[in-house]
């Protein structure tokens, strides 16, 4: 079994959609692409002259963007050469910030921060947070929730974040801590996504003895657990192995925890003969999607697998195949397929995929391939499929894949990384939508979550090494998300889909004794503002 070479602070995985064709030839256009997605830099146009009839002439302002260097040109703007320090950067940007432009005082904000200059990042976030720009405040909330520089101030936290989503919205709560959950990992039918509004569950099986597994989580320390009334300790990942009878009765099974802040939680289990009439079930009409959603959805899906410097991998080819076809069967995305991609070839997809993405499209980006760290500039990298293993210029930099992000118009962007992405933020700062309300009353949180710009990405693991394999012809993070995508049966958050997933890449791990643990988080420096990326079938 090989070793996905992973290290980063926590990532997600890309998706990018296109004919296979179209990465194995670029044509002139592509490569200029290319030469454009290889770094974008900082631009500062000069303002437009207008005329109003013979005699009124005026100018506007000087405006900013993140563009490619031969767009900066072709607008007859000015930038710095030495793109990679942030301080050359922050340049282009003061002059604009200091005239009370917020969208300039956020990135100057963002700009000192990545230079560890955080009380001068504070003060130009605040200049911005208070003109209501939510890219500011949700990056003031951040600093302020990892106290860099700046005291840990969870109220100020939920109050930025609550502004930054444009008001408090029923429903959804903002919380510097997580809530205590129980799912249930198998049978996998009992973890429909969403859950039912009361939590419980009916699932059909064979009669005679079964086995529930179920998985308690805690983040502010576990207090009890039951299980049917009766004390249970889960094990050390927090799981209960349920014993039960399936007869012609039903086979109930109710777990509740409560953390030691007082927060209960529960799920609730009911195993019908396979047999016997299916119990009635509630109808409840789920929220149309083209009601969240108004814009295309678009998916890149890129799979590096033979290798020609680093070991070749087994799953990635066959991991990002399937995940194709959920994402357009399930999920109506247009996805262009990339396989063994080069340097040239990734960077060209991805610049074109920022260029094709408008202001209410859906992103996802999904990778499977090697990734790796620098330990002396703690940047991570995804490996093209040529990439040298000792040459770093010829890898991908995940803060160029960010600065893409950035620079695309699409308001809903998804990273799914099995391999590293670095640059996340913790989960504590998304929204968490109520699990006990009905399909009608999630219409509301889940309206509000698709009308924020979203920037998140949800990784196979941390710093340890990432599995290839280990579940017949998939990785296990590729198994658990296509089990997961498989149980999605109206729209959900990106965050109900990833505690899915977590649970159930948990289940499948125990057996093999990896220590990975995917993560889900914001991407910082990317534009997010508010809210979460959701997930509708069509």
């Amino acid at each position: 079994m090989r070793m996905r070479l992973v290290s980063a602070a926590v990532g997600l995985a890309c998706l990018l959609a296109a004919p296979l064709t179209w990465a194995d030839s670029l044509d002139r256009t592509q490569q200029e692409d290319a030469q454009a997605a290889d770094g974008l830099v900082h631009c500062l146009f000069p303002g437009q002259v207008r005329r109003l009839g013979a005699f009124a002439t005026s100018v506007t302002p000087r405006r900013a963007a993140r563009v490619a260097p031969k767009d900066c040109a072709a607008g007859g703007g000015e930038y710095i050469e030495a793109q990679d320090t942030s301080s050359a950067a922050t340049k282009v940007w003061l002059p604009l910030a200091a005239d009370g432009v917020p969208e300039a005082q956020a990135t100057v904000g963002e700009l000192y921060e990545r230079q560890g200059q955080y009380g001068l990042a504070k003060a130009w976030y605040e200049k911005a947070a208070a003109q209501g720009l939510a890219r500011a405040q949700f990056g003031l909330a951040a600093m302020l929730d990892k106290g860099l520089g700046v005291p840990r101030n969870s109220a100020r936290v939920a109050e930025l974040l609550t502004a930054a989503g444009g008001g408090a919205v029923a429903g959804l709560a903002y919380s510097n801590r997580e809530q205590p959950r129980v799912a249930f990992v198998t049978p996998t039918a009992a973890t429909p996504l969403p859950r039912p509004a009361d939590g419980r569950v009916v699932v059909e099986a064979e009669a005679g003895p079964a086995t529930v597994i179920a998985r308690v989580l805690a983040p502010a320390g576990l207090a009890s657990v039951k299980v049917n009334g009766q004390v249970q300790t889960p094990d050390e990942q927090g799981f209960l192995s349920i014993p039960v009878t399936v007869g012609e009765g039903q086979a109930e099974v109710l777990v509740q925890a409560q953390d030691r802040d007082g927060v209960v939680a529960q799920a609730q289990l009911a195993l019908v003969q396979r047999s016997a009439q299916p119990a009635a079930k509630a109808s409840e009409a789920p929220t149309p999607a083209a009601a969240l959603l108004k814009g295309r959805r678009l998916a890149l899906v890129v799979a590096n697998q033979a290798y020609q410097h680093w070991p070749r991998l087994d799953t990635p080819v066959a991991d990002a195949q399937s995940v194709s076809e959920a994402l357009r069967k399930r999920f109506g995305f247009d996805v262009t397929l990339l396989q063994n991609a080069t340097r040239q070839q990734l960077l060209a997809a991805l610049n074109r995929l920022r260029m094709q993405a408008g202001p209410e499209d859906q992103v996802v980006v999904y990778y499977a391939g090697h990734g790796q760290m620098d330990q002396v500039t703690a940047r991570g990298y995804w490996i093209p499929v040529d990439g040298d293993d000792k040459d770093i210029a010829q890898w991908v930099s995940v803060i160029d894949v960010t600065d893409q992000l950035a620079a695309m118009q699409a308001r809903h962007v998804m990273v799914i990384a099995d391999s590293c992405y670095s640059g996340t933020l913790t989960r504590s700062l998304i929204p968490q939508v109520d699990q006990a309300l009905s399909a009608a009353q999630r219409q509301g949180p889940l309206s509000h979550l698709a009308r924020q710009r979203v920037r998140v990405a949800m990784t196979s693991g941390g710093l340890e090494p990432v599995v290839d394999g280990g579940s017949v012809d998939h990785s296990l993070f590729a198994r658990s998300l296509l089990d997961m995508l498989d149980q999605v049966n109206a729209p959900v958050s990106a965050q109900e889909l990833f505690q899915g997933v977590q649970a159930r890449f948990a289940h499948l791990a125990r057996r093999l004794s990896i220590a990975q643990q995917p993560q889900y988080a914001p991407i910082g420096f990317a534009g997010h503002e508010a809210g979460d990326f959701v997930l509708a079938p069509m």
